[in-house]
């Protein structure tokens, strides 16, 4: 397995999604993240000493967005986005697995709104919450929701090639390809 397949698969991934409309696109983006919203809907530990809404609640505004519906995409994207920053500040690779597929939730909604949205900046400090190694947003929450999807640490796959015990490419590669070949069958 090399580094190359992956990357061919993230191109390939993004040619497939240039071809479609934006709302198409985003439907199916959102066919790729769906499978990681149950990690986020299982979690119920509190945020906040004041919460706006429960995970679950933010999952039900995700699916309900995904339905057409309208939501207030604003509030479910900083929930989500405190989500992503509490988990990813534990040193449990389950934690990061659900901070991941609470940003890859996040980044998704702001397509799904066509704008940016509260906690952007407020809850990252201006760091990107999407890897920036893959082409496009589409991809890179695709790249990010390959390696959750196979319920590991996100981690560029180059590094991986270097370093077999940081992250299993193989697992995320086969994760990415079964991605590719459920959107374009």
């Amino acid at each position: 397995m090399t580094d190359a397949e992956y990357s061919e698969l993230l191109l390939a991934l993004d040619k497939f999604a240039e071809g479609l409309d934006p709302r198409e696109r985003v439907a199916v983006l959102y066919g790729l993240i769906a499978p990681l919203l149950g990690r986020i809907e299982g979690e119920d530990g509190e945020l906040s000493d004041d919460p706006v809404m429960s995970n679950q609640e933010a999952v039900r505004g995700l699916r309900a967005a995904a339905a057409g519906e309208q939501v207030d995409a604003d509030a479910i994207h900083e929930h989500l986005t405190t989500v992503g920053l509490s988990y990813s500040e534990d040193q449990d690779p389950d934690f990061h697995v659900i901070s991941q597929s609470a940003y890859a939730a996040a980044a998704w909604l702001t397509l799904w709104a066509g704008r940016g949205l509260r906690g952007d900046d407020s809850h990252t400090d201006g760091e990107d919450v999407l890897p920036r190694f893959a082409p496009s947003t589409f991809t890179q929450i695709a790249d990010m929701a390959a390696w959750t999807r196979s319920d590991q640490m996100y981690l560029f796959w180059e590094d991986a090639i270097e370093d077999p015990d940081l992250g299993d490419l193989w697992a995320a590669t086969h994760e990415l390809r079964a991605m590719y070949v459920e959107i374009t069958a």
